[in-house]
């Protein structure tokens, strides 16, 4: 009588090797789109943090800007243009001639071609 030895197989088919290399690879995908996707998020914000602080600097230089006082520019590019615009509509009952009115101003980005609007005190050598 001859007996039959029975080997166990040991290790993985083919088949359920290419089935793991494949959802590695969908896992591995997915965690490197995510990884790209949240380091362009963080390079818009870090952009959209720099222009609104330059934004800023513009209108506050444009608060502070008037012919009695010295002060330097803030900004080192050409992007802003601070324009000055007309006086605030006098008040109907002002009893005293003033130095200082209100005057409108315009912050103008030239490369987005947003306008900021605002009003600031300007300040006249005689009463008016």
């Amino acid at each position: 009588m001859k007996t039959r030895v029975q080997v166990q197989q040991q290790g993985f088919t083919l088949l359920e090797v290419m089935v793991a290399l494949t959802i590695t690879a969908m896992v591995l995908g997915g965690l490197f789109t995510l990884a790209a996707g949240s380091k362009q998020l963080a390079v818009r914000a870090q952009d959209s943090l720099e222009a609104s602080t330059n934004a800023r600097a513009a209108v506050n230089f444009a608060l502070l800007d008037n012919e009695f006082r010295d002060i330097d520019p803030v900004l080192n590019s050409n992007r802003y243009d601070i324009r000055g615009l007309d006086l605030v509509e006098d008040v109907e009952r002002r009893t005293l001639p003033l130095n200082d009115l209100l005057q409108t101003y315009e912050v103008i980005d030239n490369q987005s071609g947003e306008v900021i609007q605002g009003v600031r005190w300007k300040r006249f050598d005689l009463p008016q």
